[in-house]
């Protein structure tokens, strides 16, 4: 499927058959389950009627669009007798450096890609003015161009550029079901998308056998909404919002707040997805993706309203056995306060402590906790952790003390730092056998084994595997002759630390480091020595925080410089799928998210495509945040550690590292809830 051709007759057909039924779908308007009449075009009347049929009367419709944009819809309600409020919830903003944008065309006008999947009309003005800056004809590339729905199609033709496919169901998942397989593997597929763009489509034509190759077109930014429509949504002077995409959605929520009595319309399943996230109602969504199907959704929702009869002219044609029968008149709606007899009542599942628990969808358990403990080399007492109250760097003693008490509290495991008393280039006290954190760890096995032997269930003992804690220079890796971390060479001493920790007792090694291709080199030696059984938990998507400098005091670090040559960078969301997916495909029997509060995201799209459990670490400046402000009397301590871990469960996580796992387990009892 290269240089703008189909594989064979086949594909030509497919295509062929898949715009027919995009049309038809355009052309029916189907309103969730309810098929309405084909609509006029929009600015033409209907060659029936010499005035639209006033389906909207005393209806007031908010659509939260750019006026441009909402100009059509605008003039298809108020022809049915709507009062329309036009206000724009979000704008397109350029990106701040457009060089990858007129890179993408220039590589699209020398051919470079089989393929131009588009999923918005912002994207295609915005290729329109890269191609203007690069004085690039896209109308005249050798390549083929698909649309996610019409109106993007609409937008394209409308520049000479003419779309091979526009999927029945206007969605990345409707465009992923009706493309064709390349022809060869790896076709290059140009993917110009905005920023808040999910990775659906993008990793759906990585597994069908493309090689997508995304850009970032635009930015979508908020913008405030005018205080008319403010003042209406208070008041109930809104009936109808049309929701046109997950960020207006998202937007509409924020600013507006969800309001029971508006109903909703969607654009598309993924708007209403978003839409009902954020708390909005959504009573229909439309059939097809422009503004015809956005009208016929907004007439079959108002006509579903208590005291309204669907007019004949909006009304589905009956079978012709029954055409002379009159349709029933609708039952009167009794009298709910206002509300319509369908609203939904959330509030009745939060009436009583008991019910809230009955329902709750998300809970806490001291075996899905594994606390943090740093075990320190040459020390007599526990050295307090100033940025961190309440925590210490233990001597050997107090670290067994330490365990004992996690066993007693039923939590899932501890993980193991070490601070030793000498450090080098290459952290060769890492992988001695009597170094600080391999003794820790055969202290920590001995605990959890003296424990089980006693009837408990023990802990899992973990090990943190990596250099930092070890070298002088305070880097994840070794470093080459000019000071840069030397990947391959670090994977070298990864697996040596591996090998150390599972002879001393670990039962998972947890590398850290983000080296390229650490876990396939670490399960190599674990099962080389003989330790198949020894889990890897790695950290897939560990983001270069400033939240770890407590941390940095915890283990006394050495660190010269910083550590983004090899820790993600906070603003990529798409990096941290693919680094997960890459340890998974690896052989990593756990994945982490690092740090968790402020990558919530990260961590439910990791817990999505993970088949294998999924951790988060509460990392120390969350700990020190919550602390210091609960320290000032600002906020309720115990009601603010459940609240930030719980968070972390509900966004996807099965095993949460948290400094406060002991404290959550004894809550936990009090309640009875352990």
């Amino acid at each position: 499927m290269s240089g703008g051709r189909l594989r064979d007759p086949r594909d030509t057909r497919r295509l062929a058959e898949a715009i027919d039924r995009s049309r038809e779908v355009r052309e029916t308007h189907v309103v969730g389950m309810v098929d309405v009449p084909t609509l006029p075009e929009p600015g033409r009347p209907d060659p029936a009627d010499d005035v639209a049929p006033q389906t909207l009367a005393g209806i007031t419709v908010l659509v939260p669009r750019s006026r441009d944009r909402a100009e059509v819809l605008r003039t298809l309600l108020e022809a049915r007798g709507a009062r329309v409020l036009v206000s724009p919830a979000i704008s397109r903003a350029r990106v701040e450096d457009v060089t990858p944008v007129d890179d993408a065309v220039r590589a699209l006008a020398r051919g470079e890609h089989a393929l131009v999947a588009v999923t918005s009309v912002n994207a295609v003005d915005e290729l329109a003015a890269a191609a203007r800056r690069q004085d690039v004809d896209l109308a005249g590339v050798a390549t083929r161009w698909v649309a996610v729905g019409p109106a993007t199609a609409r937008e394209l033709e409308g520049r000479g550029i003419p779309v091979a496919l526009v999927p029945a169901e206007s969605s990345a998942r409707g465009l992923l079901a009706e493309l064709p397989a390349p022809e060869t593997a790896g076709e290059r597929v140009l993917l110009p998308l905005g920023n808040l763009a999910t990775p659906t489509l993008a990793d759906g034509l990585r597994a069908a056998g493309y090689d997508p190759h995304v850009v970032t077109v635009y930015r979508t930014v908020a913008h405030p909404l005018d205080a008319e429509v403010q003042s209406a949504w208070l008041d109930g002077g809104v009936d109808v919002v049309v929701l046109t995409s997950g960020s207006v959605a998202r937007e509409v929520a924020r600013q507006l707040g969800p309001h029971g009595t508006v109903a909703g319309v969607a654009i598309g399943r993924p708007t209403q997805r978003a839409a009902v996230e954020s708390g909005l109602r959504v009573d229909a969504v439309a059939g097809s993706a422009d503004d015809p199907g956005l009208l016929a959704a907004v007439e079959h929702v108002v006509a579903q309203m208590p005291g309204r009869e669907t007019p004949p002219e909006a009304a589905a044609a009956p079978p012709a056995a029954s055409a002379a029968r009159p349709a029933p008149a609708p039952a009167p709606a009794p009298d709910r306060g206002g509300l319509p007899v369908t609203t939904p009542r959330p509030r009745r599942l939060r009436t009583t402590p008991a019910m809230r628990r009955l329902v709750a969808e998300t809970r806490l358990h001291p075996a899905d906790l594994v606390l943090p403990l740093f075990v320190r080399e040459g020390i007599t007492e526990p050295v307090p952790i100033s940025s961190m109250p309440g925590q210490v760097q233990h001597t050997e003693a107090t670290l067994a003390e330490a365990v004992r008490a996690a066993c007693a509290a039923g939590l899932g495991g501890v993980m193991l730092f070490g601070v030793p008393a000498r450090r080098d280039a290459t952290g060769t006290a890492g992988d001695d056998p009597e170094g600080v954190l391999n003794r820790g760890v055969r202290i920590a096995r001995q605990v959890s084994d003296e424990s089980v032997a006693a009837g408990g269930a023990g802990v899992v003992v973990m090990a943190d595997t990596c250099l930092d804690e070890f070298t002088d220079h305070g880097h994840c890796g070794v470093l080459d002759d000019r000071g840069r971390v030397d990947n391959d060479a670090t994977l070298t001493r990864y697996a040596a630390l591996a090998v150390a920790q599972a002879m001393a007792g670990a039962d998972v090694v947890a590398p850290s480091g983000m080296m390229d291709g650490q876990v396939a080199v670490i399960r190599e030696a674990l099962d080389a020595a003989g330790f198949a059984d020894v889990t890897i938990l790695a950290y897939s998507a560990k983001y270069a925080s400033a939240y770890y400098g407590p941390f940095r005091e915890a283990v006394d670090s050495a660190l010269q410089g910083d550590r983004r040559t090899y820790q993600m960078d906070a603003s990529n969301y798409r990096e941290g799928m693919r680094e997960a997916d890459l340890d998974l495909d690896e052989g990593a029997d756990m994945v982490m998210v690092k740090p968790a509060g402020s990558y919530l995201d990260v961590l439910a799209g990791v817990a999505e495509r993970s088949d294998v459990p999924v951790a988060a670490y509460q990392v120390s400046g969350e700990y020190a945040m919550i602390e210091a402000a609960a320290a000032n009397g600002w906020i309720d301590r115990r009601a603010a550690v459940l609240e930030s871990v719980l968070g972390i469960r509900r966004a996807g996580a099965d095993v949460v590292l948290t400094y406060w796992a002991l404290e959550i387990a004894g809550w936990l009892d009090e309640k009875g809830t352990k």
